[in-house]
């Protein structure tokens, strides 16, 4: 009787840690909207998370955020803005950001994209694209995967209210 209560006990527990394991890797989709995207970004080569609209006060010309209308306050009610801004220094064509998802999962926001070449008849053209999403406010670990590499981790990307 001893040993299987033991059995059953151990059963359960590796059963247990089995089930936490799985759910605490489980990945779902983050709703997103669609905030803004072009191919004329004011800087090059960064990925930025946003809770406020002071980075972008810092860090964006006047006529950029007027454009996108990236002084709008209500963006960053219980918001923050996932911003990809990309510079094809190269003239390799490169000129969109084609988000593929964003995943939560228990502890972690993973971002991808891709930096694709969508018109042909501007591949001669030294182009710099972006793309601005929003989505609900997170302190999250973020990792930024583009074209299927992981560029980095960080949980400080962002700049807090």
């Amino acid at each position: 009787m001893k040993k299987s209560l033991l059995f059953y006990c151990i059963f359960f527990g590796v059963l247990l840690s089995i089930k936490s394991y799985s759910q605490s890797n489980i990945q779902n989709d983050v709703q997103f909207k669609m905030i803004a995207e072009g191919t004329d970004s004011p800087i090059s080569e960064l990925q930025i998370v946003c809770f406020n609209k002071y980075f972008n006060k810092d860090y964006l010309p006047d006529e950029f955020r007027e454009k996108y209308n990236l002084n709008d306050k209500s963006l960053y009610k219980k918001k923050m803005l996932i911003e990809i801004f990309h510079s094809d220094k190269e003239k390799n064509g490169l000129d969109k950001i084609e988000l593929i998802g964003i995943k939560e999962s228990e502890s972690t926001l993973e971002i991808k994209y891709n930096t694709i070449n969508s018109n042909l008849k501007n591949d001669d053209k030294e182009l710099s694209p972006f793309l601005i999403v929003q989505i609900p406010k997170s302190k999250k670990e973020i990792k930024f995967i583009v074209n299927g590499v992981e560029l980095g981790k960080t949980s400080e990307a962002y700049i807090d209210n």
